[in-house]
């Protein structure tokens, strides 16, 4: 199975709202067969344009990333679910090769 990667943009919440969001987007990829690797937090940041839906306007997001291992029929209830989900902004999924270091470790190699 391969590795993935998820970025994703959260409206700025309490804790706890955050951790129900990465709870339950974890357990869709557990149910789908796969298992999460790393998630990490950086924290409420401002954003450097406005993110726009209908009658809100967000100058603000909660940024998180998560990798997990899944199968590529895992990634569409994943999908569906980041959809749905009233809290998420924006989210992008990648595809890493399964022996390769993540984005953040290659480029700090690269810079020694």
């Amino acid at each position: 199975m391969p590795l993935y990667e998820l970025l994703c943009l959260a409206k700025p919440a309490p804790r706890a709202e955050l951790v129900a969001l990465f709870k339950n987007l974890g357990d869709v990829v557990y149910k789908n067969g796969g298992f999460i690797t790393q998630l990490k937090s950086f924290g409420e940041q401002h954003l450097a344009y406005d993110l726009r839906q209908p009658f809100e306007k967000h100058d603000r997001a909660h940024i998180w990333q998560m990798d997990f291992v899944s199968s590529v029929d895992g990634l569409k209830p994943l999908d569906h679910e980041l959809h749905v989900s009233d809290k998420v902004l924006r989210w992008t999924m990648v595809k890493r090769p399964m022996g390769a270091p993540p984005a953040a470790l290659a480029a700090s190699s690269e810079q020694r």
